[in-house]
């Protein structure tokens, strides 16, 4: 690497390179000398030569009265690097603080848009049904809503049930004397009416493969998975969603 591109990635410009390079080969001299021998405007250079010192890479001082620059040493750019690194570190250290207080003011900013998260592959769904029970233990919820597709064809080749991803959801749930009402999509080869039941002591049967789709609404959160060859989920932080879905739920005309 060359002075001139080593010179512009320590965060100067070619311009003041040639400025750089130039003075240090003349030694201690005026910015006319220097704007001379680049020709450039010498206002320019006296102007870029006072930036430079405000960097600790030129030094300035008066012979006669008239202001003279110098490169004090041929190390003066290590040191400039080396500040340069230790401001960057600093910098990093407060790089989460800055973010969340730019998250925060987004929104403030958008108060009303939903949050989204997407879950990809086995692990992550997995987690998904963790959050689903935590978010309902963390706030105390009593009720959910959960919606599941469960044709006649999922029901007697099953590959992989609800169990595989979260031994015991609607158990655990069922101690901690939480109601979920539950909706099936019942069918043979598709979904083609809904039931509604109370009974969850076999919910952890429901398949999970095949697109299977199951649905959580817990209060002000909506959970969507699609059980694929790799499964994925949904989960959307929404008032406004959340509560189209109570009110569609709880107006299903149930046969």
């Amino acid at each position: 690497m060359n002075f001139s591109d080593f010179f512009t990635k320590i965060w100067f410009t070619k311009q003041e390179g040639d400025i750089f390079l130039t003075l240090y080969k003349l030694g201690s001299v005026p910015a006319s000398t220097v704007a001379k021998h680049t020709r450039k405007e010498r206002t320019w250079v006296y102007k870029t030569l006072l930036e430079m010192t405000k960097k600790w890479v030129v030094n300035q001082t008066k012979k006669q009265w008239v202001t003279q620059f110098r490169i004090p040493w041929p190390h003066v750019l290590r040191r400039h690097l080396e500040e340069k690194q230790s401001q960057l570190a600093l910098l990093s250290d407060s790089l989460e603080d800055v973010e969340l207080e730019l998250e925060n003011h987004g929104k403030q900013r958008y108060p009303h848009l939903p949050k989204i998260s997407l879950y990809d592959g086995i692990d992550w769904v997995k987690s998904l049904f963790g959050d689903i029970y935590q978010n309902v233990i963390d706030n105390h919820y009593l009720v959910i809503k959960f919606f599941a597709s469960n044709t006649f064809e999922s029901q007697t080749v099953v590959h992989t049930t609800l169990k595989e991803y979260y031994q015991n959801i609607f158990q655990k749930l069922k101690k901690e004397k939480v109601t979920i009402d539950t909706y099936l999509g019942n069918g043979v080869l598709i979904m083609e009416q809904v039931s509604r039941t109370t009974n969850i002591d076999n919910l952890s049967d429901l398949p999970a493969w095949n697109s299977a789709v199951n649905i959580f609404v817990v209060w002000k959160t909506i959970y969507l998975v699609i059980f694929k060859d790799i499964p994925f989920g949904i989960k959307i932080d929404s008032e406004e969603v959340a509560n189209t879905m109570h009110f569609l739920f709880e107006k299903l005309h149930i046969s």
